[in-house]
């Protein structure tokens, strides 16, 4: 019989491989002399045939080496599709997170923009509204100096979050000066003031609207951005953890009555 171990190594077994068809088949022929026996280190290198192994044994052993590549390739795939497919679910998960995400942030962006125009043109009012008062209701000079600090700093800041607090407090400024024109049977009798106090009521029931629906943004946002899964990837993804609403003052809660 020819040297099976080099008939194995011409069928592209490594040396250990050919070691453990050997071993193998030494195991399976049984009902020799060597059944059960464990091969020593010498009976490899010596060979099948000093070993006493039948070829079909070894024939054998290599089937089922064969069978075990087959299955260890198998488990193999498995796995890598495992992980692709792993992969894939993470980034449709990563992709859904940052789509909705982005879509409820644009929504307040653009709500912040339409509340950020309703509140420029009070703003704009603001000059007409100290020159009518100071005419009419000059006694009511601390606030509507105020009113002028407050006008000049919102001119001179740009930050949206930063100008909730001062929108508040011109807000309730203006109101209050409003109620003490309204007081002044002088006023009745201006035109002007009549004029501003419609464009006034106007431009405060906008906002009223406006804050209303970037509100309304606000929250459909931080709904999603505290959300299970969303929740988890959204620090990943980069998006803030919830946006504050825009409060009103307690008089601006109330109907405009300009």
């Amino acid at each position: 019989m020819a040297d099976e171990k080099e008939r194995l190594a011409e069928q592209g077994f490594s040396a250990a491989q050919v070691d453990a068809i050997l071993q193998r088949a030494a195991e399976l022929q049984t009902g020799s002399e060597i059944a059960g026996v464990q091969l020593n280190k010498a009976d490899l290198e010596a060979g099948a045939e000093a070993a006493g192994i039948d070829r079909a044994f070894i024939d054998r052993a290599i089937k089922e080496l064969e069978a075990e590549r087959v299955q260890q390739a198998a488990r193999k795939r498995t796995k890598m599709i495992a992980g692709i497919a792993l992969a894939a679910i993470v980034a449709i998960w990563i992709f859904s997170a940052h789509l909705i995400l982005n879509s409820r942030l644009s929504l307040v962006e653009e709500k912040q923009a339409q509340l950020e125009n309703v509140l420029q043109r009070r703003h704009d009012l603001i000059p007409n509204l100290i020159s009518v008062a100071k005419a009419s209701a000059a006694h009511e000079k601390e606030l509507i100096a105020s009113i002028s600090e407050m006008y000049q700093e919102l001119e001179k800041t740009g930050d949206f979050s930063e100008r909730q607090a001062l929108e508040r407090n011109l807000e309730s400024s203006v109101d209050k000066l409003m109620g003490a024109l309204r007081e002044d049977p002088r006023s009745f009798s201006n035109a002007p003031f009549m004029r501003l106090s419609d464009e006034m009521a106007g431009a405060e029931n906008r906002i009223s609207v406006e804050r209303k629906r970037y509100n309304e943004a606000a929250a459909d946002y931080n709904r999603a951005a505290r959300g299970m899964f969303i929740g988890f990837m959204r620090p990943l993804l980069g998006f803030p953890a919830s946006i504050p609403p825009f409060q009103a003052s307690e008089e601006a809660r109330k109907p405009a009555a300009f």
